[in-house]
């Protein structure tokens, strides 16, 4: 199991007066791998382009999370300062997007560019399937409105190179308004957790995919600048973050025999697959959490007399105070309405009295039996 790694390495840069003005960002393996993610990634940004006029972003990746890539690419955006980005040999799916938060970007002359299609690999019932396709869905639109924004295509245009999983290379990235400078040529390298990437692509050009499966350059490839980084200046003098505790990834079959388990002692079995599905097995304690939320909403379920909804609150990821307010609304929909301005009914349907003897008819009957 591997351990978690950066796939990123911030640095703050001095200058000639001991002060701050640059910091470089230099993302070289595959967003979201290694066991950590976006939010680390913002928050030691945050931390070390406080007072930075400008962020140098270095990208040598075929992609990896998309959530996380938007994350970056929203942070790399607000930033107040001026934001470069160079594309040190492949900015591939995801990587591409947090290209297009540069202000400049500059890529090698071979360098390339690659965009397509948001992708994924799930499990679930069709339920499960329509709702991470509706999610694609909206990521893809993000994506689009990012690739717009910068190369000033349209929509229609963005669509189309997306669907075909567009490889670009420098001058066509230039040509098409994603590039704003072409560099002298570089020696192309790949991360090797790049080879887990590969299935997603479609289109891969040759020289790359023999560039990730052999570890090494096509025949042609300039060699003029070495596959690792050169040094980076000394880093400022600025106090770095305690270092994070090392984690190791979850072990998803545990967790899912513990879901199992713990859901049958706690008579909530049919709500394991739920559970599963929600937490997505993120780790023991999203896991034990939602085991609790289960069975707090069961027996919200059972005193409502609607114990069947139970286990779809629990796929919804609902918490109990979530499932008390839907149970109420479901509750009160269903309550008797009086109408207290009923019209009257109309005086033709309603029943005739019998007319009873006259008193004048009565006397006049006693009157002459005498």
């Amino acid at each position: 199991m591997q351990k978690n790694r950066k796939w990123w390495d911030i640095r703050a840069l001095a200058n000639a007066q001991g002060g701050q003005d640059e910091v470089e960002i230099r993302i070289y393996s595959d967003i979201g791998f290694w066991g950590t993610d976006a939010q680390t990634f913002v928050t030691q940004l945050d931390a070390a382009a406080a007072n930075a006029l400008t962020i140098v972003v270095a990208i040598n990746s075929m992609g990896g999370d998309v959530f996380d890539a938007f994350a970056i690419y929203n942070a790399l955006r607000r930033h107040a300062g001026k934001v470069k980005v160079r594309v040190d040999g492949i900015a591939a799916s995801a990587a591409s997007l947090i290209a297009m938060a540069g202000d400049e970007i500059e890529m090698p002359e071979n360098a390339m560019l690659m965009i397509h299609n948001a992708h994924t690999v799930t499990a679930g019932e069709a339920k499960d399937l329509r709702r991470v396709a509706d999610l694609l869905d909206s990521a893809g639109d993000g994506i689009v409105a990012a690739y717009a924004a910068k190369s000033g295509q349209s929509v229609d245009e963005i669509r189309a190179m997306m669907d075909a999983e567009t490889w670009l290379t420098a001058a066509q990235a230039k040509e098409r308004g994603f590039c704003d400078a072409i560099g002298a040529p570089v020696k192309l390298s790949a991360s090797a957790n790049s080879t887990q990437l590969l299935a997603r692509f479609s289109a891969l050009p040759d020289g790359i995919r023999a560039l990730v499966e052999e570890g090494d350059v096509t025949e042609g490839t300039p060699t003029t600048v070495s596959p690792e980084p050169p040094e980076l200046p000394a880093a400022a003098a600025a106090p770095q973050p305690d270092p994070e505790p090392v984690q190791t990834a979850p072990d998803v079959g545990a967790l899912a025999a513990h879901v199992f388990n713990a859901c049958r002692e706690a008579r909530l079995a049919h709500c394991a697959e739920s559970i599963v599905t929600a937490t997505g097995l993120r780790d023991r304690a999203t896991v034990d959490a939602a085991i609790g939320n289960a069975g707090d909403i069961a027996g919200i379920c059972i005193a409502a007399k609607l114990p069947e909804l139970t286990t779809q609150f629990v796929a919804d990821g609902l918490t109990p105070d979530q499932v008390r307010a839907r149970l109420f609304e479901r509750l009160t929909a269903k309550a008797l309405i009086v109408n207290s301005r009923a019209k009257p009914e109309p005086q033709d349907r309603l029943p005739v009295p019998v007319a009873g003897p006259k008193a004048s008819m009565i006397y006049a009957a006693r009157y002459c039996a005498k």
